[in-house]
């Protein structure tokens, strides 16, 4: 049985904090490996990471943003999932304790991001981005709001990702308020972060550009979600990125931390650390002008 099958709660109406702390009680992974929490201080703010070491030295990272809404989650509660990518990929994975909603917006987590993805590339020639549900989002975002840093990013993947695409009959249909899938629960979470229900740094026009690393989308075909995705993927495409989809067609949301689902959790993984292995690897004019820099 997956720990979120004990949650009974109203993701509808229940008060935030009570979402919060009941989700991270039920949540809670140890991470395993080898792995350390440290505090990125940021202007005086800290940002808690949970690092986990890579198999053997790395040029690259991972670095991870959870799901959860934007108001709920830590990486204490997506452990399973980092401790998984590490094993897998055999790369070091650091996952961003971010800024939530409603308290922070969405600019408040991109910049959490940004500022992490900026510290790692001091110590890591190229970092590939990864989140999932509304973490696969802020990773997207993160992305698109790199400047500079971007062409050090050499991938980004999305794991059952949220993007605002209320079009959607799936959604519209599924009425498990446990759950936290139907229409009313995500426009909650959409509009804590985003302060509206319109367009956000995490809609689809927003993260459809045409200059950018490749991108892994995972899909679980029974997610009242999957249509954000594969819509996303139609309008990556359009704009001449290279898009990758793994379609897990009998999967659930959030599969990658439900054990009844071994066989495509494995393949999931499976396909994220092929797609990684893909990638190119840092570009050798980034790597002389860090080296030339001192950075």
């Amino acid at each position: 049985m997956s720990r979120r099958d004990s949650l009974r709660l109203d993701w509808r109406r229940d008060n935030i904090r009570f979402l919060r702390a009941h989700y991270e009680q039920a949540c809670r992974a140890p991470p395993k490996g080898a792995h350390e929490w440290l505090s990125l201080d940021v202007g005086g703010r800290l940002i808690r990471l949970l690092i986990h070491d890579a198999a053997a030295p790395s040029d690259r990272a991972i670095i991870y943003f959870h799901g959860g809404g934007w108001i709920v989650g830590s990486p204490s509660t997506h452990a399973d999932i980092t401790s998984a990518l590490a094993a897998t990929t055999g790369l070091p994975v650091i996952s961003v304790d971010y800024r939530l909603a409603p308290e922070f917006v969405a600019e408040d987590m991109i910049s959490d991001g940004l500022a992490v993805l900026r510290h790692f590339l001091g110590r890591y020639e190229s970092a590939i981005l990864c989140g999932d549900s509304a973490g696969g989002a802020l990773a997207l975002a993160v992305e698109c709001n790199a400047g500079e840093l971007k062409e050090d990013i050499i991938g980004v993947a999305s794991f059952y990702g949220c993007f605002g695409l209320w079009a959607n009959a799936a959604l519209h249909q599924a009425s498990a308020v446990s759950d936290g899938l139907d229409t009313l629960s995500v426009r909650r979470y959409w509009q804590a972060a985003n302060r509206s229900q319109g367009l956000s740094p995490y809609s689809i026009p927003a993260l459809a550009h045409a200059q950018g690393c490749p991108v892994h989308l995972l899909i679980a075909g029974r997610d009242p979600l999957c249509r954000d995705s594969l819509a996303l993927a139609n309008a990556l495409k359009e704009k001449g990125r290279p898009v990758t989809i793994d379609m897990q067609a009998f999967a659930d949301h959030s599969f990658l931390q439900d054990p009844r689902l071994h066989r495509a959790r494995e393949n999931a993984y499976r396909g994220i650390a092929d797609w990684i292995c893909a990638l190119n690897s840092a570009r050798p004019e980034a790597r002389h002008r860090r080296r030339s820099s001192g950075r």
